[in-house]
């Protein structure tokens, strides 16, 4: 598995603990312990090497709104799609840098 694998995976798990996260505090849990923290590690193998705070917030952004369309009864379809999306966006920010 190459460092672009690794991400995507990563990513796609990051996803599903995000789901996981939402569905449990809609339930009324605090979840604050339980996230993943693996956004550096995924960052890195996408060669960020400045890894700014707008980086990381768009990065959440991306991640959000992924689990907001990712539900139990899609999420295998989801995961591979939006995984995907997602690291094709960080590489456009990696080429492009961001947006104002």
């Amino acid at each position: 598995m190459n460092n672009n694998e690794l991400a995507i995976y990563l990513i796609g798990e990051q996803i599903r603990n995000q789901v996981l996260m939402i569905s449990l505090e809609n339930l009324g849990f605090d979840c604050t312990t339980y996230t993943l923290i693996i956004s550096e590690v995924i960052l890195t193998l996408v060669e960020f090497e400045q890894k700014t705070d707008k980086l990381y917030q768009r990065y959440f952004e991306l991640i959000e709104k992924a689990a907001n369309e990712t539900s139990y009864l899609n999420m295998d379809e989801m995961l591979v799609k939006w995984s995907r999306n997602v690291f094709n966006e960080l590489q456009d920010i990696k080429l492009k840098g961001l947006s104002p």
